[in-house]
């Protein structure tokens, strides 16, 4: 018992400080673009991805405020009982956006540090998990899933292309789309599923990350898109000849 406490507080406080980092990160990119002259509007990709930076940021603070209260008492709190992760996982999801755009003056080492601190989060709830249940080949491949699927998620970046209005339309619904399947399978995770490795989360992530990576053959090819898409759709393909082999065991 008091393992699982002492497990859920720091998992609670892996996502404050995941969204302390990258907030702060977020808002010292902007402020720095703008101090250093920034037109806003200058063209649409640039209008886009600083309207969108802070349409992410304002409702991610909104959210947490609204949603989040009990969360924010527990760090103060750690005898609360009952403390949610679901309003949490949205609020992840929200702020995310933000992360997935490349304003000028972002600082990738400390985006990772704070993705890397939420996924010590979600590695501490498998752990906590797997004591309570016996499916831990299924825990772990949903881990190793997670964290593939959310770093083959494209960060939008500015392209010179032929058709690069098309692109950045496509690469821009792309990215919402694939944050919003981040955010669902993070919620899984955390409603305690064993197994959230599916076949149309993936087939909508070769949809997506395809079409974006063709496109900007010629260009730049996305070695690391490319990479964790292929990790992605190996795990489901391991998931799958396990579940076969489960099922294989047990009609014999």
């Amino acid at each position: 018992m008091k393992k699982a406490k002492l497990f859920n507080y720091l998992i609670n406080l892996s996502f404050f400080l995941y969204f302390i980092i990258l907030l702060c990160e977020r808002l010292s990119s902007v402020s720095l673009s703008f101090i250093h002259g920034l037109v806003m509007f200058s063209n649409g990709f640039t209008g886009y991805v600083y309207l969108l930076t802070f349409i992410s940021i304002f409702s991610f603070i909104v959210f947490l405020v609204l949603k989040c209260r009990d969360n924010i008492k527990y760090l103060f709190n750690p005898n609360k009982e009952g403390v949610s992760y679901f309003y949490l996982c949205i609020a992840s999801g929200l702020l995310l956006l933000s992360g997935m755009v490349h304003t000028e003056y972002t600082t990738l080492v400390v985006q990772f540090i704070s993705y890397g601190i939420l996924i010590v989060g979600i590695l501490l709830k498998i752990i906590l998990v797997s004591y309570e249940k016996n499916e831990r080949f299924s825990l772990w491949l949903s881990f190793a899933f997670i964290v593939s699927f959310s770093m083959a998620i494209p960060v939008m970046y500015y392209s010179l292309i032929e058709h690069h209005v098309v692109f950045h339309v496509l690469e821009g619904v792309g990215s919402f789309a694939l944050v919003a399947i981040f955010t669902y399978l993070l919620i899984l995770i955390f409603q305690e599923y064993t197994n959230i490795v599916s076949l149309g989360v993936v087939l909508l992530l070769i949809v997506f990350n395809t079409q974006i990576i063709i496109m900007r053959w010629n260009e730049e090819i996305n070695y690391f898109v490319l990479i964790f898409s292929s990790l992605t759709i190996l795990i489901y393909l391991i998931n799958l000849c396990y579940s076969l082999l489960i099922k294989k065991r047990k009609t014999a």
